[in-house]
Parts: C-alpha cells; structure tokens; sequence
C-alpha cells in the first residue's frame, strides 16, 4: 500500500451496497476510516496496527448468511481457517454475528440448544470471541471504534496475511467420507461439532451422542466402525 490504511476489506465485501445506496466500503470512509480493498484469504476486514500481534481479523455473518452458511457447511471451514490464523499467524481473529439471533431458529430449523451450542464451541473449543450487533450501523461503529484503538493511522503497518484456504476439494473429501459414516444431514453436524474425521474417530460414544440426531445405536455404530479391526471378507460361494 503507498499510504497507510485503517482497514482492509475484502473485495467482495468492499461493494455490498447498503439501505443508504452507499457500498461498505464508502460509508466507512464516510465515518472516518483510511479504506483499502483487497482479496483476503479470510475474514471480511483487516484491521492494521502497528505490531503484527496488535492486528485484528473479523468475520462478519449477517443471520441469513449464518444461516446459509451452515446448511452448506461453509461456516466449520471458516471458522477452523479463523482459529488457524489466530495460531499460525498470531493476530487476533473475531466472527461478529449481525442481526436477531432468534432468527436462525427460523433460518435454519435448529433447535435453540443446538444453535447455543454451535456458538459455545465457537468460542470455547476454538476460542473465537463472538460479538454481536443488531445492524450494520451498530457494526460500522464498532469496527469505527476497535480500529481507532490501534493507533493512529499514520503509524499502522500492512502485514501480509499468508493464510490460504485450504482446497475445496480436500473438503468434499472430507465430508463424503463423514457422509458414508452416516448421510449428508448428521455428517455436516458431526464436522461442525468435533471439526476433522480425526476428532470424530477419537470420540467417545458419549461424546458422539450429543450432536443432535446421533442417538445411542449411531454413536456405537460410529464407534465400531474406528476402533474394529478390518479383516478381509473371503465369499467360498
């Protein structure tokens, strides 16, 4: 970048026309905010610091795209690059869920337990902070506020995300092997719960039944199934 920024937004996000007929990112200049667009590897904003460690990734999900995201499993895929980042890269990652939380129940037709849960193991077992807002007023002014905090823009600096999404093929693989375990439907619940075939092959038989929809006879089925030992079936017939 020739002059320093504030924040990068991916390029998809970047021209997301709003109710006011502005784009995202001009109504962040509108606000205050030094704007660069760019293809991020993840998240949707890039917020730049002056310590590599200081800056800050979001994800920002409206309900319907939460929603919709789940249903394809695009949602798991994300938040397991988000934790990687965090890890590898060492900058603070955050999914900031816009709109009535309520609304998923209709969306996607969880029940509430399950939808409480998918964001307890967002924020426990993956240790993602989720923040919430009702409107991308609300969202503008925090991402206003949070990118302030780090400085002045004059002495931020543009630290290259080196992430890379991992192939989607890789990830069809993956589901088709969860889903020869036990169909489409619980093998997407079965990914967004424990993350990779090896945490389910790991999982005990309790553990298992508490993704909805795994009952006892399920879950010592899958168990069976990874902790057997194979044997070549001979046909004498």
């Amino acid at each position: 970048m020739l002059v320093p920024v504030d924040i990068t937004i991916d390029s998809r996000e970047a021209n997301i026309k709003l109710r006011n007929g502005l784009t995202i990112k001009k109504y962040l200049e509108r606000i205050g905010l030094n704007v660069a667009v760019d293809a991020l590897p993840i998240g949707d904003y890039y917020l730049h610091a002056r310590g590599k460690n200081e800056s800050i990734v979001i994800e920002r999900k409206t309900i319907v795209d939460l929603a919709n995201s789940i249903r394809d499993g695009r949602l798991w895929n994300q938040i397991t690059a988000l934790s990687d980042v965090k890890r590898e890269e060492g900058i603070s990652v955050i999914l900031l869920v816009e709109g009535w939380l309520k609304l998923l129940e209709k969306f996607t037709k969880w029940k509430p337990q399950a939808i409480l849960r998918l964001i307890e193991t967002i924020q426990i077992k993956y240790g993602i902070p989720i923040v919430y807002s009702p409107s991308w007023e609300w969202t503008a002014l925090y991402i206003k506020t949070k990118a302030e905090s780090l400085g002045r823009t004059e002495e931020k600096k543009v630290y290259p995300l080196r992430y890379g999404k991992k192939p989607a093929e890789l990830q069809k693989r993956i589901l088709f092997v969860a889903e020869g375990l036990v169909g489409p439907k619980l093998a997407r619940r079965l990914l967004e719960e424990f993350g990779t075939l090896k945490r389910i092959a790991n999982a005990s038989r309790v553990e298992l039944m508490r993704v909805e929809g795994i009952g006892k006879e399920r879950a010592d089925l899958i168990w069976r199934i990874f902790n057997t030992e194979w044997r070549e079936i001979v046909n004498n017939n």
